[in-house]
Formats: C-alpha cells, structure tokens, sequence
C-alpha cells in the first residue's frame, strides 16, 4: 500500500484512546553538536557548501573530522584530504601541494566563505585556526570556471563557524563554550572561548583563540626555528529582517610570529639560515548577503564585498657563507585587497517532456595593491678565525616599486536534466586582467628597460567547462567532464626584482587542459568516488638563469615549457556495522615538463591515508585509529629537489562525552585524547621544499613532527 494511503486511512480511523509512555525531554545548549561529534560518522561523504560544479571532485573536512582528530593547524586538517601533500615550514606554517601545484606558486587558490585571500601566498594558511573552521571544501581538479585564475590543481574554500541561535525573539545570551588544549612535543598550548547572542533579528558570534608552542622534536631530533605563538580573533553579526533575507558581516585579525625551520624560504634551516616571520599580521572584513525570492527572474541571490589587509616583518640570519653573516629585516607591507562577487541563480526551467534547465550566472573581482617592502640589513664581514672584521649597515629602505593588479571576472553556468538519469554541465567564463606598476626604486638602473617595456599590462582569458552525470543504477554514477583553466602571471612575477632576479613583463598566461572520468558508488551506509585525469599544461612558468648586465648570477621567470600530470584519486567510506566505521583515501601521480621530459618537483607517487572509527550510536565515546602512508619518491630533478623515503604513520585519537559517561552535571564537556605517530618515525612529506645545493638534514627537506601526546577538554554551555 502506498504510504500516503495508509496514512490517509489513519487519519480517517481517528486517534485511538491509548496511554502514551512517558518522554523525557533534554535540550542541549544552543549551537552544541556534540553528539554528532562523538557519534558514527557514517557511509556518506560530507556534502560541500561551496560553489561548485555537479561534475566536479570535491572533498570535505567537516567539524565532525576536524575535532575527532582534534587538527592544530589548518595544515593539518587539509592533510586529511585525497592528494593533499604538506609542504611543512614550521611548527604553524608551510603550503600544500594539490594535483601536482603548491599554492606558494598561486596554482591553488585559497577562499574564505567564497571570497579569495589573496596576497600572502607563502604564509596565509597560518592565518585562521581549527577552531574558528566549520568545514573545508577542496574542490580537487581545475575550478577556473567558477573560482578565476589560478584554480589549475584545484581549489580550497574554508567555511567559517557562524552563530547557530534563532534571531527571533528578545535579544538575549544564549550561549558559548571555551576549550584548552596540550600536546607534549614542543609544549604546545591552545585556548578557545566564543559565545553568542540573538534577537530582534540578530545573530552574534564572537570568538578569540591562542596557541603557541616550542620547537618540535622529529624522529631524528629537534627542528630548530619551528616554534610559533599566534593570536586570532573573530567577530560575525548577522541580521536577518525576514525569514527568507540575511545580511551578515565579518571581520577577522589574526596575529602570529613563528619561524621557517625549513621549506619554501626557510631551507636549508639550521645552522645555515634562520628566518622568521615576526609578526605576520592579517585584518579581514567582509559583507554578505543572500536572499530567496519567490517571485522574479531570480530563485536565489548572493552577494559579497571584502577588504584584506596584510603587513608582516621577515626577520632573516644567514650564516650560510664562511666569510660573512647577513641579518636583515624585510618589511612586507600589504597587500591591501578590496574585492567582491555576486551570484544569480536563475528560477529553474522545466517542462514535459525536455526535463529540468538550472542555470546559474555570476561576476567576481578585485583589486590588488602592493606597497614596494622596504628592507634593513646588517653585514658583518669574518676572518679565517671566524672574527667580525667589517660591518655594514644598509638602512631601510623601498627596495621595490609599487605595483597593482585588478581582475573582473563573469561566468554562466547551465545543469540540464532532460530525463532524470542525465545530468549535462557546461559554462562559460571570462576574464579582464590590468597589472601595473611603478619604475623605481629598482636594484639597478640596468632594470629600467625591462620595467618600461609594459608598465601597464592588459589581458582577456577565456574559461570553459561541458560534462556530464549518468546514472546507470541508483546507486552507480558514471561521470565525465572536461575543463580548461588558467593562472594570470601576478603582479610579483611579473614585476618582482632582487639583487639575483629580473623582471618579466611579457610573462604570458598559463594555461590548462584537463579531462577527467570516474565512477561515484552510494549507499546509505558506503560511498567510493574513483577519478582519473589527464592534464596538459602550456606556457609553465619557470625559473630560468639568465645572464644580465653582464652577470650570469640572474634567474627570471619565464615561459618556459609545457607539462603532463596524470593521475587517480579514490575516496571511500563505508559504516561497516552500526560502530564500525572504515574510511581509505588513495592517490596516485605522475607530473612532467614536456618540452625537456624532466619530473616536476615535489609530486608525491602514490600516498594515502586509511582509518577506523568504533563509536557505538548513543555510547558517548568514538575511537579513531588512521594510518597515513606514502611510497619514497626517486624519480625527481636533482637540480630542484631531493628522494623522499616512503613512510607510515600511526595515529590514535579517543573523543569521550563526559557528561554522558560520568555525569550529566559536567554539562556539554567533551575530552579528546590523542597519540599521534605512535612509533616516532622519522620522516619528510615529498612536497616538502629542499634545498639542493646543501646536505640532507632533518631540515632540508625539514622533517614532520614525531611522536606527540595531545588532551584537549572543551565545555559548552
């Protein structure tokens, strides 16, 4: 019988004259999710909240993850993710690499809440806390369509915790929490606290963060220089008039000073070179709005604005020459980024017979302004004896010229479903790019030439994107699509100089082709994606010696050549039994530059990471055991980079609900408890960045954290 007869049926029958059982009622404090925390975290893979395209592979880490296995670092959470390798600085800092590109090279864009952060390439994955994460969506693959230039190896857009209480009603507190945490490698320390507040259409969210740590100890030793301190605060007010209208607004700082132990900018490390950054300053504000509408051409609109301000101090102490010791302080000032984006999803069109058209349309832009940094140095020049014989102070001063860049992008985006197994997908983007920039102060008047030769540069960049979803059973997709994407030379490669680089204004866009096929399996208690690509890459930006004003000391970015990455991702998730749940992520990789046949740099050949979960539903403790693992990398350009040794790391995380376990008078008290790389191995991610010209080390390239205890108790109420 249908279900809607049957309760038809009920409903004429009338209510039967029972004794209902007792049912004791129990709220939990507004915006707790503990119990989702510490329970199963079942067959299907977490849904992403970010713009993307039905075909697109993405991969989530949700609160669930990141609190069971209790991330320090934003780092560490992306760790988590298919093909992610960690290129590791420090104790807080370093870079990822996604589908064979780092985004220290701007070829994985990093967005907050939709909107890039765009400026401090090198640095800003330090820049927001676990804590003030709800999820993180890595759109893996090229997003250039939706995201802009440089989303050629994928994307990540980290989603912030926003206040959860009804507005409605008197204002009032509704409440917050406060977390401490400890791990024994390097004495790490963090605190969290945040509360809320709601009514007359308010929602209020505040939040303020601290952890700091010593330098940790690896498998071989101390990693000197890797010790961190940073200070983050948060603040987001949203108003929402009506049920189906919010407006919100954000503004976030964050403070840190840590140091480079080893990786980009930091390597070779100890006793060479010591860099920090100190401090490594970052204001964010921005504006939303979305709405729904029932009537007009428009079903669902949003709208952003942002401004982002950097300013950070490179403290450097280079001891790597016998003769000399070179102690300098780089003043990095901004950049200053003021951008926005809008989008419109038109009301969906069906009819009988053609199916269902969604379309989707939307600009994005910003502008880039960056101040030239001024530098102070101090050399003090050795003798045979290791004696200061000389010092010379060069004072501060600009060493670059100012320099700009404005980017307004627009795309459309149509999902048609004629029958109901047939997902088509294809879109249309367009780019503008100016970059600009001053002709002084530059390091040599030899330099003038090269400025001048386009001190204002134009370019269009065309995006494209046709795939499609078929779904030949109801739990068996088939998908395919292909995308082309593209990276805009920004305005520091085309305009960065130092005393060993030269300028490149004729730097041309990169870019990529990609085409990619797999297979999506769903059920309600186990989900695997199984993707393999095939990216084709022109006009690669590279560094090239050159010889200049007579020297051959020079490097310039260049146009160099054309590469090959191919690869498989295979995600999976299966709840085993009520509380046992299974979870395995597979990558395998292969990149190389074309024109000369040489491996790229820093692509991992095959890693993965594989886990269980025993959380019995209502137990009120969930246990995690994940092995991460990776084969050693040998095929390599022993000019860039040196071999990696393959690795397998185990951990062991615990989440237990006291006030379950113990006592309800503990309130929402939860106690995480972790051992992570239990047997201490010792060991270098392959993405991690080395400096060839000097020794293996425990710092070159600099080696992950080795074994580390970590409790953390966190009460909300």
């Amino acid at each position: 019988m249908p279900i809607d007869a049957a309760r038809s049926q009920e409903a004429a029958a009338g209510p039967s004259p029972q004794a209902l059982p007792t049912v004791n009622v129990t709220a939990q404090s507004v915006g707790s999710n503990a119990h989702r925390i510490v329970g199963p975290i079942g067959g299907s893979l977490p849904r992403p909240k970010s713009l993307t395209q039905v075909t697109q592979n993405v991969s989530v880490v949700d609160r669930q993850q990141i609190e069971l296995t209790n991330s320090n670092t934003l780092l560490d959470a992306l760790g988590q993710v298919p093909g992610v390798e960690i290129s590791r600085t420090g104790g807080l800092g370093g870079q990822i690499y996604l589908r064979g590109f780092s985004t220290n090279n701007w070829r994985v864009p990093l967005f907050i809440d939709g909107d890039r952060l765009q400026g401090r390439n090198t640095l800003q994955l330090a820049d927001y806390m676990p804590d003030d994460i709800e999820q993180i969506d890595v759109i893996r693959g090229p997003a250039s369509l939706l995201y802009g230039s440089d989303a050629m190896g994928g994307v990540i857009n980290v989603i912030t915790r926003k206040p959860t209480a009804d507005p409605n009603g008197p204002f009032r507190f509704v409440g917050g929490g406060i977390s401490f945490g400890f791990g024994t490698n390097g004495t790490a320390l963090s605190n969290y606290q945040w509360a809320e507040a709601a009514g007359l259409g308010f929602n209020i969210r505040s939040s303020i963060g601290e952890q700091k740590a010593s330098s940790y100890e690896t498998g071989d030793g101390l990693a000197r220089n890797s010790d961190y301190r940073d200070l983050d605060g948060n603040l987001v007010i949203e108003y929402t008039p009506v049920a189906d209208q919010h407006l919100s607004g954000t503004f976030h700082d964050s403070i840190e000073t840590d140091g480079r132990a080893g990786g980009v900018g930091g390597a070779p490390g100890y006793p060479f070179l010591q860099v920090r950054q100190s401090p490594n300053d970052l204001m964010a504000g921005r504006v939303d709005y979305s709405g729904d509408f029932s009537q007009g051409p428009f079903s669902h609109v949003e709208a952003s604005g942002y401004i982002d301000y950097f300013d950070t101090h490179v403290l450097t102490v280079n001891t790597s020459s016998a003769t000399k010791i070179v102690t300098s302080d780089s003043h990095v000032i901004g950049p200053e980024t003021i951008g926005g984006r809008v989008l419109g999803v038109v009301v969906p069109l069906s009819g009988q017979g053609w199916g269902q058209l969604i379309t989707k349309i939307g600009a994005d832009t910003f502008h880039e302004y960056r101040p030239g940094s001024t530098a102070f140095s101090v050399t003090d020049t050795l003798n045979a004896s290791g004696q200061v014989t000389s010092t010379k102070i060069s004072p501060e001063s600009q060493n670059v010229p100012n320099s700009q860049q404005t980017n307004v992008g627009a795309f459309a985006l149509a999902e048609w479903t004629p029958v109901a197994p047939l997902t088509i997908s294809a879109g249309q983007r367009v780019d503008f790019f100016n970059t600009q920039t001053a002709t002084s102060p530059l390091a040599s008047v030899a330099l003038l030439p090269a400025y001048e030769a386009d001190t204002s540069n134009n370019r269009v960049a065309p995006t494209e994107s046709i795939g499609a979803v078929l779904r030949v059973l109801p739990v068996f997709d088939l998908v395919g699509d292909i995308q082309t994407s593209f990276h805009e030379p920004t305005d520091t490669e085309l305009f960065s100089s130092t005393a060993s680089t030269i300028p490149n204004p004729f730097l041309k866009p990169e870019t990529g082709l990609t085409y990619e096929g797999g297979v999506r399996f769903h059920t309600g208690d186990a989900t695997l994606t199984a993707t393999a690509f095939h990216s084709v890459y022109q006009n690669l930006i590279l560094t090239v010696p050159v010889t200049f004003d007579g020297l051959s000391t020079y490097t310039q970015q260049q146009n160099a050549g054309d590469a090959q990455i191919d690869g498989v991702e295979i995600e999976e998730r299966w709840q085993a039994t009520s509380s046992i749940n299974l979870f395995t992520n597979i990558t395998a990789l292969r990149g190389t530059v074309t024109s000369t046949g040489v491996p790229l740099p820093y692509i991992a050949p095959l890693r993965g990471r594989s886990g269980i979960q025993y959380a019995p539903p209502d137990s009120g403790y969930s246990i995690e055991g994940v092995m991460d693992w990776a084969a050693g990398k040998t095929r390599i350009d022993p000019s860039q980079e040196v071999p990696t040794a393959g690795y397998a790391v185990a951990n062991l995380y615990a989440t237990l609900q006291l006030d379950k376990l113990l006592t309800p008078k503990l309130g929402d008290t939860r106690l995480s408890l972790g051992v992570e790389n239990i047997l201490n191995a010792a060991y270098a991610d392959a993405a991690t960045f080395a400096n060839a010209s000097f020794d293996k080390s425990l710092t070159n390239p600099l080696q992950e954290p080795g074994r580390n205890f970590t409790i953390k108790i966190t009460h909300t109420f």
